[in-house]
Parts: C-alpha cells; structure tokens; sequence
C-alpha cells in the first residue's frame, strides 16, 4: 500500500520532467532538420512550413473636409483698351503690367497658385492643399488670354483656370480652338466650362438649360481631349435648378461672382471669388488677407 502510493506521487512529480524532455527533443529535432535543409545535407522525410498570420489590412480613416480659406481671384480682359468709350470693357479689364505684379507679389508671399480642380480634389476628401493655396481664373476664352495673360502666367510658372465659351471660339475677339488646345496642353492651364453661348441660365426654358450647360462640357472635351469638371455661371446668375443641372451634368464645382474665399463641400456649386481690381504690392495682400466672409 506505501508502496503504491510512493510510486503514484513518483509519477505525479515526474510527469512535468517527461513533459519538458519530449518539447525539448521535439524542438532539437526541428532545428537540426532545419540546418540539414539549409546546409544541403541530407534530405528529410517531412518538412513543416510555418504560416504567418496575414498582416490585416487597416481600415481607411476618411479625411475630415473642413471649410477652407481659399481666394478664386476673378478676371476678364488682360488688356490695353483701346476703345476708351467701351466702359463695360474697361470695367472688366486690367492691365498686363498690373496682373504680373499681382502675381509676382502673391509668390513672394508663399501663395501657391492651383487648379480649380485640386481644389475640388480636397472638398471629395481626395488631396490636402499647400498653406496658402489661390485660384486664378479668366472668364470667357477672350483672345487677350492667349496674347496677354498666357505669357506671364509662363513667365512665373503658375497654374491658372480658364472658363472658356465654346460657341464663340474662332470668332474676333476670342481665342481659336487651336489656341485653347495649346493653352489645354500646358501643364499651367485647365480648360473649364461657361456654357456654350454665355446666357442668363436663371432664366432659361429648362432644355436649353441642360444643352447649355452639357454641351458646354462635352464640346470643350472634345476639343481637348481632357475631361472638363469646372463651371462658371455666366454673368454670376444661378438659382437652385441651374445648381442641380450643372451637377447632374458631372461638373464637380461651379464659381458664382459673389465676394468671399471661404469654400466649402456643402457649396462647392456656389463658391465664391474675389475682383482683385487694380492692386499692387502690400495693398493687395493687405486687401486679400483682410477678406470678411
């Protein structure tokens, strides 16, 4: 009876040791067979293949698209008028000597000029914007862009948006389709749309509405042979049906000529833009930097 019971308590006391002894050879075992594959000798009768669980793929944090501050400068002519009595013209037109000190003053002061469309590219949440992001855009494809504007915007290597009216190209006074297609293959230059013949869209008879505002797009396409996903609404009127056309129609921001430079996703069909006028040097960056909202 003692003597069972020593034996029991033998083998209760000797069972971790045993345990621990088939690991331990068990471990060896692999080792050696391992260094036996590595070193070319021998040839085992097995081999185990280790799977490493697959790193898990982490989920994407969407980017939090907050308003941002971001000036649409706005221009026409870049010109010297010379029909003195044409006060619409004048109105709208500034001087090429003027729209370059503009911009070489904007670069001195760490503005990055960008695209329409990489400003659309932050408000889907797709890109970030440089610190001190600015649009530059002309309206209406007139022929002093290509003359005038197009030379200095090379000049200091900046990006600008133009908002071209395909109906009225090849006529005086506006580009030619073989100018925009030059201007269109710069890396400087996004063609944008202002529908095909610059009418009021507020008020007009919904088919017209939706040919102005498609064809515009699809037109300007062809020519370029680039999508075309901006708009401008001609004379800066609009109302809630223009705003769900040009949507539908696969734009992806419209400018309006109301004052201002915030943007944001929840108006990114109603944005707003600036008329820098005729300043110059700290007086224009005092102006833009002093924008009420």
């Amino acid at each position: 009876m003692r003597y069972n019971r020593a034996m029991a308590k033998k083998k209760k006391h000797s069972l971790p040791v045993v345990g621990f002894i088939v690991y331990f050879s068990v471990v060896v075992g692999i080792f050696i067979v391992l260094a036996q594959v590595s070193q070319g000798g021998g040839s085992p009768r097995f081999l185990i293949t280790l799977h490493p669980r697959p790193t898990p793929i982490p989920t994407p944090i969407p980017r939090i698209v907050t308003p941002v501050r971001v000036p649409i400068l706005m221009y026409h002519y870049v010109e010297i008028v010379q029909d003195k009595r044409d006060t619409i013209r004048r109105g709208l037109d500034i001087l090429p000597t003027t729209i370059d000190a503009e911009i070489a003053t904007l670069l001195t002061h760490k503005y990055t000029p960008i695209f329409m469309s990489d400003l659309a590219d932050y408000l889907d949440g797709k890109s970030s914007l440089p610190e001190k992001p600015i649009v530059l855009t002309f309206d209406d494809g007139y022929r002093d862009f290509y003359t005038d504007a197009y030379p200095i915007l090379k000049k200091y290597h900046v990006k600008a948006t133009a908002y071209v009216v395909p109906g009225f190209l090849n006529r005086p006074n506006y580009m030619t389709k073989d100018q925009v297609k030059e201007v269109a293959a710069s890396d400087l230059i996004e063609i944008a749309a202002h529908t095909v013949h610059h009418v009021n869209l507020r008020g007009t008879q919904p088919a017209l509405l939706t040919t102005e505002i498609n064809e515009s797009k699809n037109l300007l396409e062809q020519l370029i042979d680039k999508p075309v996903t901006d708009f401008a609404y001609p004379y800066g009127l609009y109302n809630q049906i223009v705003i769900s056309a040009v949507a539908a129609a696969g734009y992806r921001t419209a400018v309006t000529t109301k004052p201002g430079d915030l943007q944001t996703k929840d108006t990114r069909f109603e944005l707003l833009r600036l008329r820098p006028g005729g300043r110059v040097g700290i007086a224009f960056i005092s102006w833009l930097e002093s924008i009420k909202n």
